[in-house]
């Protein structure tokens, strides 16, 4: 997920019998999952999107640096958790391994978990204990910018931690994943990830089908739908059934160029448009250049819409949107 940057059913895969999550019986509508994270007046945006939402995604939980453990739950997380509760939404902690000192997530950090057994297990069994202190629902595994040998490592700490939520919080709990997005096996496989192998442990996967460009790279698409179809495909290609994906959706957008540059909120980004901003059906989301050669992209909730269609289309399970804490969930 960026930094500062969905009821139950039962799937049997390969043997395996896992909780999954569905839309309600004879609905069409994909699932919706939407983030939050700890924050003022974030209580009363979960609130709101527990009209909508299936499911809230809890962030906050991060690694130590050495792996071996969490740091303490953040205030509020709880409350959280409960507003979605309130809602009737289920709610899941999400753990990552994001680095306050580095600013952004650490591969040193996802393999110092993943590269040791004792890490994985500790880690698990204090993951699964956290999110039953705070009310959650389930666990979602945010383990972003991995390398091709923690492969082996994420995949055995999936099954432990399956173990330990199912032990902690009841046989019907989900372990969910957010997965880097990629449009090869090639990707994926670069990134940390054996999709066909994870998928025997983890219910259900979030693709994360924005940053497509973003301040690392020149100008362009936040996730355009294109791009977004053929991460999908990959996906699919290396294991991931369409039933038990979603289609991650940016609420946010980036300036290049100028003392501004770095992300916007869609409100916010349509200010600085004005009557610059263009649509294009082709990407679903907007652009405008602006005045000192400055460039901006966005998505918001004309962008939500195009890809709930397209993830009804593709027959995926649902759509995540990223993050309340930039744009409220769209009806």
């Amino acid at each position: 997920m960026l930094r500062r940057s969905g009821v139950a059913v039962v799937l049997v895969l390969s043997g395996v019998v896992l909780a999954g999550c569905a839309t309600a019986p004879g609905s069409s509508a994909p699932a919706v999952e939407a983030y939050a994270e700890p924050g003022s007046g974030m209580v009363d945006r979960v609130t709101a999107a527990t009209e909508h939402a299936a499911t809230i995604g809890v962030d906050g939980v991060t690694l130590t640096e050495d792996g071996s453990g969490l740091r303490s739950v953040p205030d509020g997380v709880r409350d959280l958790a409960r507003a979605a509760d309130r809602g009737g939404a289920r709610s899941e902690l999400l753990v990552s391994n994001y680095s306050e000192a580095l600013g952004d997530f650490s591969p040193e950090v996802g393999t110092a978990l993943l590269g040791d057994a004792g890490n994985r297990e500790r880690v698990a069994r204090q993951l699964a204990r956290a999110a039953s202190r705070t009310g959650s629902d389930g666990v979602q595994v945010d383990l972003e910018s991995l390398r091709a040998r923690d492969r082996d490592g994420l995949v055995a700490f999936a099954a432990v931690l399956v173990d330990a939520v199912h032990d902690e919080l009841g046989p019907d709990a989900e372990v969910s994943m957010a997965v880097m997005a990629s449009i090869s096996a090639a990707g994926f496989r670069d990134t940390g990830y054996d999709l066909r192998a994870l998928a025997r442990h983890v219910d259900r996967f979030v693709l994360m089908t924005y940053d497509e460009h973003g301040p690392w790279s020149d100008p362009g698409t936040i996730g355009a739908l294109p791009w977004a179809e053929r991460v999908v495909v990959a996906a699919e290609r290396e294991g991931l059934p369409a039933d038990r994906i979603d289609l991650g959706v940016a609420g946010y957008g980036y300036v290049w160029g100028g003392g501004d540059a770095g992300q916007v909120s869609p409100a916010y980004a349509r200010t600085l448009a004005g009557d610059r901003a263009r649509w294009s059906d082709r990407t679903g989301e907007w652009s405008a250049a602006l005045a000192n050669g400055r460039a901006l992209h966005w998505s918001d909730a004309r962008s939500y819409r195009a890809r709930v269609a397209l993830a009804r289309e593709l027959g995926l399970h649902g759509v995540a949107l990223w993050s309340l804490g930039t744009q409220p969930l769209p009806d």
